[in-house]
This record gives C-alpha cells, structure tokens and sequence, in this order.
C-alpha cells in the first residue's frame, strides 16, 4: 500500500480490527515529509499539526494508586444517601389514597355509574329497535338483580321489629328557643368625601 494514499478501511477493516502491516524505512521517512513530527512541521501540508496524544502515560491503575494524585483527591463518600422517590398520585393509586382516603370511594363511584348509563343506554337503544334481549345479557342480569335487592330490602323492612314509642309526661313541654335579639339599625355616616386612602 502506498503511503501517499493511505486507506483507513484497508489499514483497520471496521475501524477497530487492525491488519499486520510491515513498514519499510523509506516508508517511514515519507511519513515524517507529509505528516511532520510533533518536533518538526509537515513539508507538504500547511498548517497541520499531528495530533497531540491526551495522557503522556496510558498506565491509568498506576496513575491512580500514584502518592501525588491521592494526596490531593478526597476521601471516598462510603455512605449512600438515597432520595425519596415522589410519587405521582394521578398514576398511583397508593399515593392518591395517602393523600385522599376518599379517593377510592370516588373512583369506585365513577365506576359504577359509568356501568349503569351503559346498561340503560343499551336498554334504550333495544327498545327502540324492538328487539328483546337474551337473558343472558348484562342488561337483562342487572335489572333481576335490582328487582331482588329491592324485594330484600322491603322484606328486611318488615321483619324488623318497631320500636315502642315512650309516652311523654303531660306536664313536661320542650323547651321554647330563644329568638334572636333584634339588632339595632348601625348608625350612618353622614354623606360626604370618602377619606382618602395612604
């Protein structure tokens, strides 16, 4: 390969696997003419200055265990603290429920409701068509189970036994509540400038 047309791709295919390449001297000598050294500059090229390299010592472990650089780097921060994670309460239903313990009731509300005008939206919309619904339908389900909750309760309502009403003393009367004072009217300022404010 000649030195005046390098090719990067065929010098490290990929730019990370590199090839076995003998160099001649004259080779090397051509390099210093066009590339220059960090000494002298290039020949051919005008103003181009080789790449300086960023560490003069690549041996970074031994930099690092080096008495200089650990005399002036601080000590290790051994303890960790860690930050409170904040949760959002519109995502979270935890932290929503911390903050508002009746959220729950809400959201199972909002639930239900939504359920309900479904099913009489549905209910509307068959009578409309003349159709009757199967009995499996949620529709249908849902208006047995009302009729049996319903039926429950007036049963419950009956079965329960009434309380006897005590008989009040006939000399006994409730105490009469107080009216309330008439206020006096306040008396008006006389009609003039309003004060001026400071």
């Amino acid at each position: 390969m000649s030195v005046e047309k390098l090719n990067l791709l065929k010098l490290a295919p990929g730019g990370h696997v590199g090839r076995f390449v003998i160099w001649t001297e004259s080779a090397f000598k051509r390099l210093d003419q066009l590339f220059g050294t960090w000494k002298t500059p290039s020949k051919e090229k005008k103003g181009y200055n080789l790449p300086q390299p960023k560490m003069a010592n690549t041996d970074l472990s031994r930099l690092l265990k080096a008495d200089e650089i650990k005399a002036v780097l601080r000590a290790p921060q051994k303890k960790v603290v860690r930050r409170v994670r904040r949760l959002n309460p519109l995502n979270n239903t935890r932290a929503m429920l911390r903050l508002n313990p009746y959220a729950a009731v809400l959201k199972r509300q909002a639930i239900l409701s939504g359920q309900k005008r479904q099913l009489q939206r549905d209910e509307a919309l068959a009578k409309k068509r003349g159709i009757t619904l199967p009995t499996t339908s949620p529709v249908v389900r849902s208006a047995k189970l009302q009729a049996r909750r319903r039926a429950q309760i007036l049963k419950d309502k009956k079965d329960k036994p009434k309380k006897d009403k005590k008989p009040k003393a006939p000399g006994a009367k409730a105490p009469a509540a107080k009216a309330p004072a008439a206020k006096a009217p306040a008396a008006k300022a006389p009609a003039g400038k309003a004060p001026a404010k400071k």
